[in-house]
This record gives structure tokens, sequence and C-alpha cells, in this order.
């Protein structure tokens, strides 16, 4: 067994304006990280769900700015949510952020199912994002029936959400997913979880399959809630295969 030294991982608070509110986040890093990974958290959650992954891509030389959508109370910014696609205006806002005081060379965004639709819909309007990472979301969310578990979750987990109600949350999503092909040609990381029940492994396949080359998919031992956790040892594979743990080259 590997007994890693964790004492040199800092984790500093951060806020940031973002779509008429104040974002509030938690940079992790040690050293001086070459990649910064921009992790955004599923509905009704906050930065804390992907807390271990954040800290864990620390430990491991990378920075990860882990911050609070609007609206979510679970969370701690400041601000409603006003309209679903103001997410992506947190998302794009985190990584201008990242760019300029993560001392990293490099931004990838990530997220966890809602998180990971906001990602790719970041990634298709910003170029300085260099990769992107999908856990646990699908297409076509908004057209389930309503007798579908992630639709019936979502309805549960509203009173959580201080802004636009589940159906237009899973419309923006869609309308960012439907756009996965853009991200090319920079690389893509698909993930799904063996055991969840809300995004079942087939449908984040078809978001898979609808992307383009370079592309990487990753099946693990998870659950929809645990996933962004469980990730975290292919993420960090994926983007040293990548070349993201490396130095850029300057000129």
């Amino acid at each position: 067994m590997r007994i890693r030294d964790l004492a040199h991982v800092t984790i500093e608070r951060t806020s940031f304006p973002s779509a008429g509110g104040v974002l509030c986040g938690l940079l992790y890093r040690s050293g001086m990280p070459s990649t910064c990974v921009v992790l955004c958290h599923g509905y009704s959650a906050g930065k804390h769900n992907v807390d271990s992954l954040a800290f864990h891509l620390a430990a491991d030389g990378f920075a990860a700015l882990a911050f609070d959508f609007l609206g979510h109370k679970l969370g701690a910014s400041e601000g409603p949510l006003a309209r679903a696609e103001d997410l992506i205006a947190n998302a794009l806002d985190a990584v201008t952020w990242a760019a300029l005081h993560s001392g990293a060379e490099r931004i990838v965004i990530g997220g966890h199912s809602m998180g990971a639709a906001t990602a790719i819909g970041a990634a298709v309007e910003s170029t300085i994002i260099q990769g992107v990472i999908a856990m646990a979301t699908s297409l076509d969310r908004h057209r389930s029936s309503e007798d579908n578990p992630l639709v019936l979750g979502l309805a549960n987990r509203m009173a959580y959400v201080d802004g636009p109600p589940p159906a237009e949350i899973t419309g923006a999503m869609d309308r960012c997913t439907a756009r996965v092909g853009e991200i090319a040609p920079r690389p893509l990381l698909v993930v799904a979880g063996k055991r969840d029940a809300l995004v079942a492994p087939s449908s984040v396949q078809r978001l898979f399959d609808a992307a383009r080359e370079p592309k990487t998919f990753e099946l693990i031992d998870a659950t929809h809630t645990d996933c962004a956790e469980r990730a975290r040892f292919v993420v960090v594979k994926w983007l040293r295969e990548r070349g993201f743990g490396q130095a850029a080259l300057n000129g």
C-alpha cells in the first residue's frame, strides 16, 4: 500500500461575480500545477459533492476549482439562479477565474450529472477549455417519461434549488449535451456508474457515441451519487495519458 503525503495540499476560499450573483468556491492545489480542473456539481447539490475528487487531483499535482452554482442552497453562493442558461455563465466565469488565479497553464472542465452537461455547454462556448470530463449524464433527459427515475428525482429535489423548475433545467442540459460533438478536437472523458439508477450506463454510452474523437469511455463501480468520488482514479489516469500532467511547451 502506498502512503500518500497529503500535507502539501492547500485549500483556499474563493469568490467571484457571475450572472448577477456571487459564486463561492474552493481552490485545491499543491506546488505549481500545469493544469486546473474546474468541477461542476449536480442538481440540488453543492461543491462538497466533488470534494473528494478535487482533493485527489490536488494530491496528484493538479489544481482543482470547485464552486457552487447560483441558487443551489446546499452551497454557499449568493443569489438565485435566474435562468437555466445561467449555469453555463457560472461555469464560464469559474473557468475565467481559474485561468487567471489558479497558477495553471491549462484548463480542463469536468462535471457530474447536471454539472457534466453544463461542462459540455461551457466547452462549446470557450476556447480556454482544453479538455472535458463528463460523469453520469446523457442525451435527451427532458424527453424522459414522467415516471422516469431521473425526472422523479429532480422533482423531489427542487425544494433545494432557488431557480427554474426541473423541466427548464433538463431542457438546458439537453441543449448542451446535443452539442457534444463540438468538443472535438479537444479530448473528452465520459464516465458511467455501473450501479447508477438515475442515468443508466447505456444512456451515458449513447452520449459517448454521439461525441467525436478523441474520446474515452470508462464504466466504474459507482452509483449516481458517488460517481464523482469513485471516478478519481480514472480521471487522474486520463489527465496524465492526455498530457495534462506535463508542463505546457512555451513557444
